[in-house]
């Protein structure tokens, strides 16, 4: 009964620009728009509580920046580890194309890397500008995941959920209903970001929006980790599943902080 409901698969191909051969592929749109008004969002967001917009900027360059490349590093070392190993050897400046694959948990620990950084490079407080940039993050997790939805880059499990993607079709897997794991955190973000707006109209202590962030995506990250259809795993549990725990301890701490 529920197949009958399900999401009908759709790819939309790159857009090319007339005159100059230059082709806009959905991903990197929707992942720039998301870049875009995340860092807009973060600026407004840090004039509301009295910070500094230009501090931010800095901080959101160096948060993007280094949290890309880790991202990239964390998913070819733990999802690929052979490739890893192959590029190191042989091709290391391969290692740094971090838009041929990102993990986003990669993505989240760089971005502490970078924000750590640029703490070093600034001598500033890390906290208040911080909680800006996680502030934002949701309207942000939106786009990017969004382009993942678009791409279908997330396969699941098969599945009769009314939410799950019908004919889809990923190289190596069995066309098949599935879960589309991009269209679930798109919903999340959907949530999250007004959440977030109605609890920003209160004073709220440094680090609340640190803390709640982690509090609300490992949770939910932790179960759709098992949706994943034949993900990378150690022991019984994906380096998503490993990270979840790692993300909601440090979100407990930031709250208990």
């Amino acid at each position: 009964m529920f197949s009958l409901l399900t999401i009908p698969w759709f790819k939309p191909g790159a857009i090319e620009i007339p005159g100059i051969g230059l082709e806009l592929q959905p991903f990197g749109m929707l992942v720039a728009i998301g870049v875009l008004f995340g860092v807009r969002i973060a600026e407004w967001r840090a004039n509301k509580v009295g910070l500094r917009a230009e501090p931010v900027s800095d901080l959101c360059f160096h948060v993007l920046l280094v949290g890309f490349v880790f991202g990239h590093l964390f998913d070819i070392v733990l999802y690929h580890p052979d490739l890893f190993l192959e590029q190191l050897l042989n091709r290391p400046w391969e290692l740094l194309y971090f838009w041929t694959s990102l993990s986003s948990f990669g993505g989240f620990f760089g971005a502490v890397l970078g924000g750590l950084l640029w703490r070093w490079r600034r001598s500033m407080p890390l906290l208040p500008g911080l909680d800006a940039v996680a502030f934002a993050l949701p309207f942000g997790w939106f786009f990017g995941r969004m382009g993942c939805f678009v791409v279908h880059d997330h396969p699941g499990a098969k599945t009769d959920f009314f939410l799950g993607v019908a004919n889809y079709q990923y190289p190596g897997f069995e066309v098949a209903t599935r879960h589309d794991l991009g269209l679930y955190e798109v919903m999340w973000s959907a949530i999250v970001f007004p959440l977030f707006v109605y609890l920003g109209k209160k004073p709220r202590p440094h680090g609340f929006f640190v803390a709640w962030i982690s509090l609300l995506y490992a949770p939910v990250r932790f179960g759709l980790d098992f949706l994943r259809e034949a993900d990378k795993t150690y022991g019984a549990l994906t380096p998503g599943h490993y990270s979840s725990i790692v993300t909601l301890a440090l979100g407990l701490w930031a709250l208990w902080l």
